[in-house]
């Protein structure tokens, strides 16, 4: 990962992105801790990110916050240039053009009480286990057949929050849920009895994407090369720390 990361910070400072010229019309959907409206302000990880991103390149970039399907669909069109975060996937390789360097890794790893001799390897780990999880939420197919398979039980819940309270009062043996935002919340609620579990169940790279639409490949590189200077500065670092207490993209 490393040696790949070098590379691309080779192949970026070959390039130099005019500022006066370049202005782009970015997107993101509201899920904190990447990105939230508060006091009619955009806030977030992944939206400082970008500011930082558009200071060090001299470029303009306004973000706006969208439903999740629409924001795909104005990529498809053009109607916005960019957006964040998303992972790849065949569909949307069709009309968007990815860094290469992620924004943010998902993680989903399981949270349990500081003191609770719970450990999480495998699947077997989860045998007899009451898991807490956020109704709706996407986790993956290894789980899903063993919860088909009634490996454990899951109680649901409205959100993390929810889902979080019930762990702390021993409702549920343990709570599955994405890392950063799961660690956003347990700040926001002061809970520092709960903590993650360091084998997550998946961890997906999520990235920055422009619409092939509106040819924009030739940032990529532009971008790659800031955000590997984000990453070595120990600019990621402050700011996931800021938001979940996490130093870690």
């Amino acid at each position: 990962m490393k040696r790949f990361l070098l590379m691309v910070l080779f192949l970026g400072v070959a390039f130099h992105v005019s500022g006066a010229n370049t202005k782009l019309h970015c997107a993101t959907n509201d899920f904190a801790p990447y990105g939230f409206e508060e006091n009619g302000q955009l806030k977030g990880i992944e939206v400082e990110l970008i500011q930082e991103i558009a200071q060090r390149l001299d470029i303009q970039i306004e973000v706006e916050m969208l439903p999740w399907k629409r924001i795909l669909r104005s990529m498809e069109v053009g109607a916005i240039d960019c957006m964040f975060a998303a992972f790849r996937t065949e569909e949307r390789l069709v009309y968007m053009d990815y860094t290469n360097v992620p924004i943010h890794v998902s993680s989903l790893v399981f949270y349990v009480h500081k003191e609770n001799p719970i450990r999480f390897k495998t699947m077997a780990d989860l045998k007899d286990l009451t898991i807490g999880l956020v109704d709706g939420f996407t986790t993956s197919p290894d789980f899903d057949k063993a919860f088909q398979q009634k490996l454990f039980t899951i109680q649901g819940s409205k959100d993390v929050q929810a889902s979080f309270q019930m762990l702390d009062r021993e409702r549920v043996d343990t709570v599955l849920f994405n890392r950063h935002v799961g660690a956003y919340a347990l700040k926001q609620e002061g809970l520092t009895s709960i903590v993650p579990l360091p084998t997550p169940l998946t961890a997906t790279s999520a990235y920055l994407t422009f619409s092939k639409k509106n040819n924009l490949s030739h940032l990529v590189p532009h971008f790659d090369s800031v955000l590997f200077e984000l990453l070595t500065d120990g600019t990621y670092s402050e700011i996931f720390q800021k938001y979940t207490g996490i130093a870690s993209p």
